[in-house]
């Protein structure tokens, strides 16, 4: 089976593009994402030649959207072009801007990424969001879920996103995994525990019992305690076997 054909739909299209699409600047969205700062306005003057300093520009302003990289077509940003040139280079056209060398471009965005305190999703990177994704998946099977907590660990690491199409990956082995570890530690007599879990008790559910904390120290209600910690330690065994 392909890698393809075995990728969980987790977000719908429109989800995806709010997270890794082109931005989409208003008038007011361009006076403050192009607006820079005394240390990105040194990053611009360093730059060579007028072409750099304009797609400098328009990838700090859509880093700070999105904390995205983009590679772009003039087409797709001409608003945001205009609006650069107007503010910036006020004698320059749009004609004048040259396509940048891809070394150029990757150096401008390790620039922005030390400018932000951001590094890239490398395989050190990859390797503890691995490690994250398996521990999310203790506390949730749901793709969404690990996949939002992915995207929030992420954040909080400044670690630049990578591509949806290896969320999707990540995700998708991470579900698969809980699930073998699920059927190889799932005995008989566990299943059955779990199954006694959902079974109704004088018009309660026993996963109920979980909620209630002892009303006091009596020892009626001691007593009760211990037999709900004996009936739930096969249960707690479990669990641990799956960390």
């Amino acid at each position: 089976m392909s890698t393809d054909s075995r990728r969980l739909s987790i977000l719908t299209a429109e989800e995806i593009d709010d997270l890794y699409g082109l931005p989409h600047f208003t008038v007011d969205d361009r006076r403050l994402h192009f607006d820079l700062s005394r240390t990105e306005r040194g990053l611009v003057d360093r730059v060579r030649t007028m072409s750099a300093a304009v797609h400098l520009i328009l990838q700090l302003g859509y880093f700070k959207a999105k904390s995205q990289f983009f590679v772009l077509a003039r087409e797709a940003v001409m608003g945001d072009l205009d609006h650069i040139l107007r503010r910036y280079f006020a004698r320059r056209k749009i004609a004048d801007i040259r396509v940048l060398s891809k070394p150029t471009r990757l150096e401008q965005q390790r620039l922005i990424l030390k400018l932000f305190g951001y590094r890239p999703c490398d395989a050190p990177a990859k390797a503890e969001l691995e490690q994250k994704a398996q521990r999310v998946a203790q506390l949730s099977t749901q793709p969404i879920f690990i996949l939002r907590e992915v995207l929030h660990y992420l954040t909080h690491q400044r670690v630049l996103a990578p591509g949806y199409t290896y969320l999707q990956d990540l995700v998708g082995r991470t579900v698969r995994r809980i699930t073998q570890l699920l059927k190889d530690a799932l005995t008989p007599p566990v299943e059955q525990q779990l199954e006694a879990l959902l079974v109704a008790d004088e018009g309660m559910y026993r996963i109920s019992v979980l909620k209630h904390e002892p009303k006091d120290f009596s020892y009626g209600e001691l007593r009760q305690e211990v037999g709900r910690r004996q009936f739930f330690e096969p249960l707690v065994i479990f669990r641990r076997r799956l960390q």
